[in-house]
């Protein structure tokens, strides 16, 4: 099995938990390959020769980032039926926040892609100056608690490769 992990990261936060997911997934014996990758930088075709596309993206304006959406929007030119997939964001602890990941879970279950399991956030806190918000800080056990969450999608996902297989 091959898994990528592919976000958008403005402060870095969802680059640390992108990171945190593929040391999860590389904990799962199946997997042969876990990669994260920014969303500017993937070759979009690359994407067949995967099992598991994961796509994560900081939730700005109750949504996903803007390259996110332009990442998926490209996306659907890749014919990823069949393939697993899951979605995840950071976010502030508010239930106004939105969700960036609700969003992601979306566009790729609208492509067929098979969600492995529900979106996960991981909580941001915002760092402002005068009002404005110049950088957010990860919640601490974030990155520890998404090494878990990817060690239960990547068996979850190797299950279901391994089922699928056998019919």
């Amino acid at each position: 099995m091959k898994a990528i992990i592919v976000y958008d990261s403005r402060f870095g936060n969802t680059e640390r938990i992108a990171k945190s997911l593929e040391i999860g997934l590389k904990q799962v014996g199946d997997i042969q390959t876990a990669i994260s990758v920014n969303d500017k930088d993937v070759i979009m075709d690359s994407l067949k020769e995967y099992d598991l596309v994961c796509v994560g993206a900081p939730t700005e304006g109750f949504t996903s980032s803007k390259p996110t959406k332009e990442f998926l929007a490209k996306l659907k030119g890749v014919n990823l039926a069949g393939k697993y997939g899951f979605a995840f964001d950071t976010k502030i602890d508010s239930r106004l926040s939105g969700s960036a990941a609700k969003y992601i879970e979306k566009e790729l279950n609208d492509q067929g892609v098979k969600i492995i399991a529900p979106r996960e956030s991981a909580i941001v806190f915002a760092i402002k100056e005068r009002g404005a918000i110049v950088g957010a800080k990860l919640r601490e056990g974030e990155d520890k608690r998404f090494e878990q969450v990817g060690q239960r999608i990547g068996t979850r996902a190797v299950q279901a490769l391994a089922q699928k297989q056998l019919v």
